[in-house]
């Protein structure tokens, strides 16, 4: 292509009509569609008349100057704003970008035109020469511009003249081209400056109408992910759940590369990490995120990560990032963006928050439900056994009404009368009823618990002691094995000796008349054992099978008497005393009672240990358990 003469490069023709700087100010143009349009405006005879054109852009992620754009010799065929409005569409006549690409240089290593233009930010002209190994090495005359966006420098555009071209002509056309470059470029920035913060703005509005829509927390999350990444125009995103402490995070949402976008989110989980424990955003370049592998590195340009955090408690976090094709000049995040990204963030929490206290709602709903209808069916067994204490009240008026005439009639037998023996047996059974009559009320008293360091050895021996009448009348020989060395436990001796006296009861029912009942006690490690044994066949449809409670004290921060134990009991047991017990049809049958042993000085160092009664069977052996453990833990 033959180069301008001089008078077709007068200043009168270098004036650009309005139509052609229109097209060049056109708002809707994006980096790359401005860089075509400026190389196309450089190499018209009607622009800067070069012969062929580069852009070079400054990378500040490396600190150099790396060749980007080429168009070549004979591009320009038609009318300067014809060719602008096909540039600006296509790429056009591009030149293989390898070539270009391939060359970079440091700022302070630049020399000739390039180094005037660069540090003086304006327009100059030299030798090509004065660039060993560029492109336009071999150009004898070159012009080159200095392109800025807004404050920040973006780059050079550095054209080769044909022989022909005047010098002023050349210098005035270099002027014309910056004057439009700069007018460009403002323009194109504050346009996408505006589009950012419209895409900001719907991006916004759109999570706010999710949070008061119909969708579910995973369904936000992925819109959370997804708008963050497009409202700061990066390639990925991923949201993290705060996870226990110490724990890393966990990934929720993955956005972007259908290939990459899972692999990517695990290897920031550790900056997410890092944000969520200190509760501060924080961004960077490619890199320096905490614990990113070198893989990632090197596929990602730069990064930033904020707390999702609502009322003081941090719930997660979010992160984006970017791929390696983001535009050498867009180097960091635009003002605002990492204040777009906390607000995205602050909305996901309270929506997370929302949706955590409305489950916990609805799940406070539903206890309430089952409170109300437990309370109903304890009302429905209180009625009942209201009216079981009103008939043991009233039957035991008979009762005394059967004594008092049976004493009588056995004031008026003589010793010798076989028909004493008798009168002897309904006096017993009389005595029996009452107690049973006694120990049911007792039983339907709602007593809480009174708790006291105890002897466990003292309890045993006191239940042993109601029972001794049935041990003499059955001829039961009792062998007692208590050791000496046990140490105080916090009890409540009432129940625990209910508990002791319906295992001896259930003993004695099972021995024969004659037989053998031994009681023990030991320490077992960290356990005091106590243990039932006879000698007799167990009955195996015995309602002891279904006695089985854990029971518990009230949880407090420090241990109280009263606290109260809920429970369940049966017949053949103390009411809320959390017995287990099961026998079968073995020759022996053992029972035990087992209690954490916890020394009195720990006890006073640490808390006194409270008791929790449990217990489970095998086909051979019933066993109970009083497991001691420092309040907090009850």
């Amino acid at each position: 292509m033959e180069g301008p003469s001089s008078s077709d490069l007068s200043g009168a023709e270098l004036r650009a009509p309005l139509p052609v700087l229109a097209a060049l100010l056109d708002a809707e143009s994006d980096a790359d569609a401005l860089e075509r349009m400026l190389l196309a405006f450089a190499q018209h005879p009607q622009g800067a008349g070069f012969e062929r054109a580069w852009v070079v852009l400054w990378n500040a992620r490396t600190g150099l100057l790396e060749g980007w754009r080429e168009r070549p010799a004979g591009g320009a065929g038609g009318t300067l704003g014809a060719e602008l409005g096909r540039a600006r569409r296509a790429p056009g006549p591009e030149a293989d970008r390898v070539a270009i690409r391939a060359w970079a240089e440091s700022p302070d290593r630049l020399e000739g035109a390039l180094a005037a233009a660069w540090r003086g930010s304006t327009c100059a002209t030299g030798s090509g020469s004065d660039s060993p190994g560029a492109p336009w090495s071999d150009a004898a005359r070159i012009g080159v511009i200095a392109l800025r966006r807004g404050a920040r420098a973006y780059g050079l555009l550095v054209g080769a003249w044909s022989a022909g071209a005047g010098e002023p002509a050349a210098t005035s056309a270099l002027e014309t081209l910056r004057v439009a470059a700069d007018a460009a470029f403002t323009a194109q920035a504050r346009a996408a400056d505006l589009r950012r913060r419209a895409r900001q703005a719907a991006a916004a509005a759109e999570l706010a109408h999710a949070a008061i829509s119909a969708i579910n927390v995973a369904e936000a999350m992925h819109l959370l992910a997804r708008l963050a990444a497009q409202g700061v125009g990066v390639r990925g995103a991923a949201v993290y759940r705060a996870a226990a402490q110490g724990a890393p995070p966990e990934v929720a949402v993955a956005f972007g590369s259908a290939t990459s976008r899972e692999r990517i989110a695990e290897d920031f989980r550790e900056a997410a990490g890092s944000v969520i424990a200190g509760g501060q955003a924080r961004s960077g370049e490619r890199g320096d995120a905490p614990g990113l592998p070198e893989p990632a590195a090197h596929e990602t340009t730069l990064w930033a990560a904020v707390p999702i955090a609502a009322y003081g408690r941090v719930l997660g976090a979010l992160v984006v990032h970017d791929g390696l094709d983001r535009h050498p000049a867009a180097t960091s995040f635009e003002r605002g963006d990492l204040e777009f990204l906390g607000m995205l963030a602050d909305q996901a929490a309270l929506l997370l928050d929302g949706a955590e206290r409305t489950e916990a709602l609805r799940l406070a709903e539903r206890n309430v439900r089952d409170l109300d209808a437990r309370v109903r069916d304890l009302d429905a067994r209180a009625s009942v056994g209201e009216l079981a204490v009103r008939v043991a009240q009233e039957a035991r008026n008979p009762l005394a009404a059967i004594a008092a005439f049976t004493r009588r009639a056995q004031r008026d037998l003589t010793d010798e009368d076989p028909r004493r023996e008798y009168l002897e047996v309904v006096l017993r059974e009389h005595a029996r009823l009452e107690a049973m009559l006694a120990e049911q009320q007792q039983y339907a008293g709602l007593e809480r618990p009174r708790l006291a360091m105890q002897s466990l050895n003292a309890v045993v021996q006191a239940a042993l002691q109601r029972s001794s009448e049935t041990l003499v009348r059955r001829r039961v020989r009792l062998l007692k094995k208590l050791a000496p060395d046990l140490p105080p436990l916090l009890l409540d001796a009432a129940r625990i000796r209910r508990v002791v006296e319906n295992v001896v009861a259930y003993g004695l029912e099972c021995v024969s008349l004659g037989g053998r009942l031994q009681v023990s006690s030991r320490r077992a490690g960290g356990f005091v054992v106590v243990e039932v044994a006879h000698d007799g066949a167990g009955h195996g449809t015995d309602l002891m099978e279904q006695l089985s409670c854990r029971s518990r004290p009230a949880r407090s921060a420090a241990p109280r008497s009263g606290s109260r134990w809920p429970s369940r009991s049966s017949a053949s047991t103390a009411a809320r005393c959390g017995c287990a017990a099961k026998a079968s049809g073995a020759r022996c049958s053992r029972s035990r009672c087992r209690s954490r042993a916890t020394r009195t000085a720990e006890s006073s160092a640490n808390g006194a240990p409270c008791a929790v009664i449990g217990g489970a069977a095998t086909r051979r052996e019933s066993e109970l358990r009083t497991l001691t453990r420092a309040p907090r833990a009850c």
